[in-house]
């Protein structure tokens, strides 16, 4: 077998020597590392050498628009939880000024996390609550009274009628009895939510203008039959 000679022209050809050059992109190399470590300009790269180049430049690219969007997306989380503990906050303010009693030593700070002041505002609520049970109880009790007047009244049967007016007559006996059975226990008032008490007194009105408009009506009638 004849050996092949090396001569001048031979390491002249451009070819050959670009065939002979061999090398390794290094761990985490960026593309500007790569660039620096060859020591040449990026229009003296072989097509290899470009091929890597743009890999290392696209895989930078790519790194660097992740960083941006994680980032981004975390000053938008942060935003909108800063706009959270504020709103929280002004909501907390509003219930301590409006139910002074028994929450004038609950303290809230605009620098409190979301989480405490959140905590904050299912202790205010509990102690509103509470602390007005017996009177939504109260209307509770009215509320079926009503009711149960109505729905007997329907069938022809007046023996209830007034029971709601006796009632809201000794209220003042009653409300203290609610509260002191409220403070044993005996009521659980841990459901009454601001929206519950709402619907229980609207609906005890809607039942006490249904019963005032048909006295109305019924008081007219006999009017009417007097007249004739």
């Amino acid at each position: 077998m004849s050996e092949e000679i090396i001569t001048l022209d031979s390491l002249k050809n451009t070819e050959n020597i670009e065939k002979s050059v061999s090398f390794e992109v290094e761990e985490e190399e960026t593309h500007l590392e790569f660039k620096k470590r060859l020591n040449k300009k990026v229009s003296e790269f072989t097509d290899e050498e470009k091929s890597t180049y743009n890999k290392l430049a696209g895989k930078n690219k790519r790194k660097i628009d992740k960083e941006e969007e994680v980032n981004k997306k975390s000053e938008e989380e942060e935003k909108l939880n800063e706009e959270q503990k504020n709103n929280m906050y002004n909501q907390l303010f509003v219930l301590k000024q409006k139910f002074p009693d028994n929450t004038s030593d609950i303290h809230i700070d605009k620098d409190m996390s979301l989480k405490i002041l959140k905590e904050k505002k299912s202790l205010i609520l509990q102690i509103i609550t509470t602390k007005n049970s017996e009177n939504v109880v109260f209307e509770t009790l009215l509320l079926v009274a009503r009711t149960g007047e109505r729905g007997l009244d329907s069938f022809g049967v007046q023996h209830l009628n007034g029971y709601a007016n006796n009632l809201m007559d000794s209220k003042e006996d009653i409300i203290p009895i609610l509260k002191e059975m409220v403070d044993l226990g005996d009521i659980d008032t841990s459901m009454m939510t601001p929206q519950l008490r709402l619907m229980i007194i609207m609906s005890s009105c809607a039942v006490r203008t249904i019963q005032e408009n048909s006295d109305k009506k019924n008081c007219q009638s006999a009017v009417d039959v007097l007249d004739t």
